[in-house]
C-alpha cells in the first residue's frame, strides 16, 4: 500500500512538472512547489496524532467455548487530528494449549474510537491478547511511525458442564464411603449411635424413652464423618476438552449437593460453590496441560477420577 502511495505521489510530481514546462503563465512554478511541499505539510498536520495515539484492549473475562466473543480496540487520540490508517499487529496465545497466532489488522477513519475483532473460541483455554506493535500513517499514507505495543488483556474460554458418559449414583457412593466418628463435645448431628452411659456424658444426650425399657442408661452419641474430604482428579482430558466438561459438571453437581471438595489438577483447588468451581477451572486453563499433582488420599471420603468422558470412583 505504501508503494502505491509513493507511485501516485511521483505521478503527481510528474504531472506538475509537465504543467510547469508546458504552461507559460506565472503560477506554474508555484503549483510545482506546492505539490513538492505537500507531503511535508500533511506530515506536520498528522504528526501529533501519529506520535500520541494510544490503543487499549477490552475483552470479556470469560466466554463459553464455541460462543461469540469480541476483542474491542479503543483508540485514544488526544490530538484529535486525523491520520490515514493504523496497522495493528496482534498476538493471540492460548496459554492452555500453547497455540499462538499472529494477525495484522488495518483500521481507517479511526475517528470512531472503537473497533471489534473476533476471538477464537473453538478450544478451551486462557487467551492472552497482546499488542506487539502498531504503525500510524500520515494523511497521504507516505510516512510511517512504528510504535511498540505492550498492551495485554486476558479472556478465558470455559467448557460447558456436560454429564459423564457413565451413570453415577452420588448418594450411594458418598454414603458408603463415609466413616463416622463420635463428635467431640457432643451436640447435634445428623447421624448418631446408641451406647451405654459413661460418667461425664451430658444429661441431654440420654435417650430416656429407650432407657426406661432397659435396666441401664442409653446415650444418643452424635457422629460426624471422619473422612470428609472428596477429591476430583482430572486424570485425562481427551479430545475436544471432554474431560474439562465432565469435571465442571461433576464439581457443580457436588456444589448442588452441598458437598465441599478438592479439585486435583496442576494444583489443589478447594471448592465449595459454583463460583469457586468456575474460578478453579479458569485457573487450570491458565497453564499448559500437565499431569495432576500429588495428593494424600489415605483418609479420603471418596476420589472421583475423570478419564475423558467417564468418571471412576476409588
Amino acid at each position: 500500500m505504501a508503494i502505491l502511495h509513493v507511485l501516485l505521489y511521483l505521478l503527481m510530481i510528474g504531472l506538475a512538472w509537465l504543467f510547469r514546462a508546458s504552461y507559460i503563465g506565472w503560477f506554474g512554478p508555484y503549483i510545482f512547489a506546492a505539490v513538492v511541499l505537500l507531503p511535508l505539510v500533511i506530515l506536520l498536520v498528522s504528526l501529533p496524532s501519529m506520535t500520541r495515539l494510544q490503543i487499549r484492549f477490552i475483552a470479556p473475562p470469560r466466554v463459553m467455548r464455541g460462543g461469540e466473543a469480541q476483542l474491542s480496540l479503543e483508540f485514544i487520540n488526544p490530538a484529535h487530528l486525523p491520520v490515514h490508517s493504523v496497522t495493528v499487529h496482534l498476538e493471540i496465545r492460548n496459554r492452555y494449549s500453547g497455540e499462538t497466532s499472529r494477525q495484522n489488522f488495518v483500521f481507517r477513519n479511526i475517528e470512531s474510537s472503537r473497533c471489534e475483532i473476533p476471538l477464537p473460541t473453538k478450544e478451551c483455554g486462557e487467551l492472552s491478547c497482546s499488542l506487539l506493535r502498531y504503525e500510524c500513517r500520515d494523511l497521504l499514507g507516505l510516512f510511517i511511525i512504528r510504535r511498540r505495543g505492550g498492551t495485554e488483556t486476558l479472556c478465558t474460554v470455559m467448557p460447558s458442564a456436560v454429564e459423564a458418559d457413565n451413570q453415577i449414583s452420588f448418594e450411594t457412593t458418598l454414603s458408603t464411603a463415609t466413616i463416622l466418628k463420635p463428635k467431640y463435645g457432643g451436640g447435634f448431628a445428623e447421624e448418631h449411635d446408641l451406647r451405654s452411659y459413661r460418667p461425664g456424658d451430658a444429661s441431654n444426650s440420654i435417650h430416656w424413652k429407650l432407657s426406661s425399657k432397659t435396666d441401664s442408661l442409653i446415650v444418643r452419641e452424635a457422629l460426624i464423618p471422619e473422612n470428609s474430604t472428596i477429591f476430583l482428579v482430572l486424570s485425562r482430558v481427551g479430545e475436544n476438552d471432554r474431560g474439562l466438561e465432565v469435571l465442571r459438571w461433576l464439581s457443580r453437581t457436588l456444589d448442588e449437593l452441598e458437598e465441599p471438595h478438592i479439585i486435583v489438577a496442576d494444583s489443589l483447588y478447594s471448592v465449595g460453590n459454583e463460583s469457586e468451581t468456575d474460578d478453579a477451572i479458569a485457573s487450570i486453563l491458565s497453564w499448559p496441560l500437565r499431569e495432576p499433582c500429588g495428593f494424600d488420599a489415605a483418609n479420603a471420603r471418596c476420589v472421583f477420577m475423570v478419564f475423558d468422558g467417564e468418571v471412576r470412583t476409588l
